[in-house]
């Protein structure tokens, strides 16, 4: 088996030590490109959450997962490499909106998103509607996605969304919002009125590149909002 496959052996059986040894000796070797270790490790992500659905994993599992991913992403692609601006695959704000403090999943995700060439401004949790404006306002993103687990936060997401919208005129352009947490769902997208949602790194960062790659285009803006 090639170290890449050890390594994701590694991470589908939570081991941490032995996952984090291959990606150093992978780095060391300089042989393997950042994309197709991120890649083994997105596919074994998806293993750990097969194995949680069918019960074998429980929620501790996936959080062990989470971290040790991160760690991976964090030597193949250092948080003071990331890509510039004029490099990058696409710029995302991302957050996680006021009145909710989770941010697994979203360290998951700005994880997956940088993995594959994406600037991420992660602002945190809990963070106002105010804040993301401003955020948006300074840096122009391609993408903004609000992070939620608990229902409350669908209000601030509804809330955020509303604002950016509100302000599409001063900004010139309204970016595409992308919901996402454990708990959305279409019903929910529908009632913040974002353009699209997931439940799934991996998705999630498909999502953001399919809108990133239609503005690139010259399409006419983000699609309707549902």
């Amino acid at each position: 088996m090639t170290k890449l496959g050890l390594l994701a052996n590694a991470l589908v059986e939570l081991d941490e030590e032995g996952a984090l040894n291959l990606a150093r000796e992978i780095v060391a070797a300089g042989d393997v490109p950042a994309l197709s270790v991120l890649n083994v490790c997105q596919q074994a992500m998806r293993v750990v959450g097969e194995r949680y659905e069918r019960r074998e994993y429980y929620l501790e599992g996936l959080i062990v997962a989470g971290e040790i991913f991160s760690e991976v992403v964090d030597l193949v692609q250092p948080e003071g490499m990331q890509v510039s601006a004029e490099e990058a695959v696409g710029t995302v704000v991302l957050a996680t909106v006021r009145g909710d403090i989770h941010d697994i999943g979203k360290n998951l995700f700005a994880s997956s998103l940088r993995g594959f060439g994406f600037r991420v401004v992660d602002m945190g949790v809990d963070v106002p509607p105010a804040r993301i404006l401003d955020e948006v306002v300074d840096t122009r993103p391609d993408v903004v996605c609000l992070s939620g687990l608990i229902t409350v936060a669908f209000q601030s997401m509804k809330t955020t969304a509303g604002l950016i919208r509100q302000h599409g005129s001063d900004l010139g352009y309204v970016p595409p919002i992308i919901l996402g947490g454990g708990t959305v769902d279409d019903k929910v997208c529908r009632y913040v009125k974002g353009h699209s949602w997931s439940t799934d790194a991996a998705e999630g960062v498909r999502i953001c590149r399919r809108f990133v790659e239609k503005a690139r285009a010259g399409a006419a803006g983000p699609e309707p909002f549902v």
